[in-house]
């Protein structure tokens, strides 16, 4: 069994995130693959896929978007399971939800087999000089908001729902 652990992210801490997982897959005796999705991965590969994506203005990333509109119907023969990376799922009166996560899912069509929002960072000098300028205006606490040990435990968790019976 091989997982393709994809990406999309603005500022690399989706990135992060994604290596976290493959890493904690592959602890677990499962093949990963991680690979930008600008770079055009081909689902098909793959028994089962983790598309990360992150969340800028509550919006997913458009190349995680249009890539997944592109195999949608690849992914959705497959277990499949969807994260997002932001600085706003640190927020605790967001309760664990993410507006992009619950849009996402409803474009696909189809639900994972799991998904989560995790923290990211919000480090100015990571974000182009026009988003800077709105996020201070918005006064958006600044700093790196990762749980790595959250995402492992996660991972952990998903490795049997990626396994097809």
């Amino acid at each position: 069994m091989t997982v393709l652990v994809t990406y999309a992210t603005h500022s690399g801490a989706t990135l992060t995130l994604a290596e976290t997982i493959a890493e904690t897959l592959t602890a677990a005796g499962v093949a990963t693959e991680v690979v930008d999705v600008n770079e055009g991965p081909d689902p098909s590969r793959y028994d089962a896929v983790v598309l990360g994506t992150g969340v800028r203005i509550d919006a997913a990333e458009k190349p995680a978007t249009n890539w997944a509109k592109t195999h949608r119907e690849q992914l959705s023969s497959r277990p499949m399971a969807l994260f997002t990376c932001s600085g706003s799922a640190a927020d605790p009166a967001k309760g664990g939800r993410q507006k992009a996560a619950d849009a996402f899912v409803e474009m696909l069509g189809f639900s994972p087999v799991a998904v989560k929002n995790f923290p990211g960072w919000v480090i100015m000098d990571k974000i182009p000089v026009h988003e800077r300028l709105l996020l201070k205006s918005m006064r958006t606490p600044t700093g790196d908001f990762r749980d790595l040990d959250a995402v492992r435990d996660w991972a952990q968790e998903l490795a049997p729902l990626l396994r097809k019976d």
